[in-house]
């Protein structure tokens, strides 16, 4: 199919029946040229008050989002990252180092706080759509730019707020974009190996994300091109294991031991395949409708069935669909070098649309939950002025406390104030079959923390596993090795305080 462009006889002088209708070549109806640069500037307006609100609450809006912070700056202190602790992981996670060493940064030039924990993901966003925004509108005309961008804004809007939290999602994606920008480069092999290392020293399974970029890497450049990607790809990723405290074992041991003990969850494909077919629907129309360019073709496709192989990590226990997050940058570039999706080209909009719906959900959860920095204020003036120590912070029976409670972890640890004890942790290690409360009863009878702050009012430690069966995650034992060797002795602010029953 070909389409007359005068102008272009204007530009190149070659004649216009000669042209291949790709997007650049087709005239957009004024309406639908509208609708996607509406699409876009919501979605970046979305996106800019999610951010805003999130770096000015003094809260996290997820429970691993501290613990990532508090393992990165307890190295930074001089701990080990990684370790077993009576042959159990000390961390649950499937991070790999730079997930924790990313926030460090900020917390060392602008000093350690919760909202300066989270700028290093943030401005990852934001380096994100700035990358792929000139990656398109420098290499693609407008008319093909626009509905790219447009489906890059949207998945990144969709997906809040993993698009910005502190955890290697974030981080993830940005290496992507830049592997993306780099594909159009002379030295594409070096740059896209160096972005893969990085990535998957965040999270393993990483190299997934740039299967399709090593499959058009390979169509450009022949197979010489992928020895180069790789090679710098392994020097990459192993270059952190030479620092003091992060020992590739004790990775590997802790990492063996979270995904062995999982599998996959049918129950969660339909969380997972309604928002991973409006991100492939734009992609996919063009593909099976127009005759493409054999390189775009292939690249699409490698896309898609990357998509499709991402379903495994989605649907683990504790996952979802933002595994596909990653993903989003490639999926946009796909669609910049696919001739016109016609009406499916606006389909991103609906996205935007979804999106902002879960921005507000966002912003709703900041301000409900913004009573936890308050817990958190509190809790730092408890230890500060306790008599006593350790003092670590406990659980009680209720999901808003807990999530308070891990606030409240951070905020002590970035206050010098070290912490051990872990409810995340427990809820991770209990979902693979490991009871990581045992080994605390012992720790209990002895008093090793002298001062628990127990949420006020609630049954100390009978919290319920909330993300995963809903089963108790501290058994009868550890309650009641607890309950023989403390005592409540105050009830201040919104803690119960109970120190140890034994003379010291």
């Amino acid at each position: 199919m070909t389409v007359p462009r005068p102008d272009y006889d204007r530009r190149s002088g070659r004649d216009p029946k000669t042209v291949p209708a790709t997007a650049a070549g087709v005239v957009w109806p004024g309406l639908c040229r509208a609708l996607v640069f509406l699409g876009i500037g919501a979605a970046l307006l979305a996106l800019l008050f999610e951010c805003r609100g999130y770096l000015l609450s003094g809260l996290y809006l997820d429970h691993i989002e501290g613990n990532v912070v508090i393992a990165g700056w307890q190295y930074l202190q001089g701990g080990a990252l990684y370790g077993l602790d009576a042959g159990i992981p000390r961390l649950a996670t499937y991070y790999g180092p730079l997930a924790y060493l990313a926030p460090l940064p900020p917390l060392l030039l602008l000093g350690p706080s919760v909202a300066a924990s989270k700028l290093t993901s943030v401005l990852a966003l934001a380096a994100t759509i700035a990358a792929m925004g000139f990656h398109f509108f420098r290499q693609r005309p407008r008319e093909a730019a626009a509905p790219a961008f447009l489906i890059l804004v949207a998945g990144l809007l969709l997906f809040s707020p993993v698009s910005f939290w502190v955890r290697s999602d974030p981080l993830e994606t940005l290496l992507v974009a830049l592997a993306v920008a780099a594909a159009s480069s002379r030295k594409r092999g070096w740059r896209v190996g160096a972005c893969i290392g990085l990535a998957v020293n965040l999270k393993l399974h990483a190299f997934a994300y740039f299967l399709p970029l090593l499959v058009d890497l390979c169509c450009r450049d022949g197979r010489r091109a992928l020895l180069v990607a790789a090679s710098l790809a392994g020097l990459t990723f192993i270059l952190p294991f030479f620092a003091p405290g992060i020992d590739f074992g004790d990775y590997i041991q802790s990492l063996a031991a979270q995904v062995g003990g999982r599998t996959p969850s049918p129950g969660l494909l339909a969380a997972v395949v309604p928002l991973l077919l409006l991100l492939l629907i734009p992609i996919a129309v063009p593909l099976a409708a127009w005759e493409q360019p054999r390189e775009a073709r292939i690249y699409g496709l490698a896309a898609l069935a990357t998509a499709a192989l991402l379903l495994y990590p989605a649907t683990f226990p504790g996952a979802g669909p933002y595994h596909f997050l990653p993903l989003v940058p490639v999926l946009a570039d796909v669609r910049s070098r696919l001739r016109s999706a016609g009406p499916a080209d606006l389909l991103p909009v609906a996205i935007v649309v979804l999106g902002c719906v879960t921005a507000h959900r966002v912003l709703h959860d900041l301000a409900v939950n913004r009573n936890a920095a308050a817990v958190s204020a509190a809790a730092l003036r408890l230890v500060r002025d306790s008599p006593v120590r350790p003092v670590e912070i406990g659980y009680g029976d209720s999901l808003p406390s807990y999530e308070a409670a891990q606030l409240s972890r951070t905020v002590l640890v970035l206050n010098a104030y070290p912490v051990s004890f872990d409810a995340q942790v427990l809820m991770e290690l209990k979902e693979i079959g490991i009871d990581g409360s045992a080994r605390w009863v012992p720790e209990l009878t002895r008093c090793r923390v002298r001062r628990w702050l127990v949420p006020k009012g609630e049954a100390p430690f009978a919290l319920r596993s909330f993300f995963y069966d809903g089963r108790m995650l501290f058994d009868d034992k550890f309650r009641r090795a607890f309950l023989a060797n403390y005592k409540r002795v105050d009830s201040t602010g919104p803690f119960d305080v109970w120190d140890c029953a034994h003379p010291s």
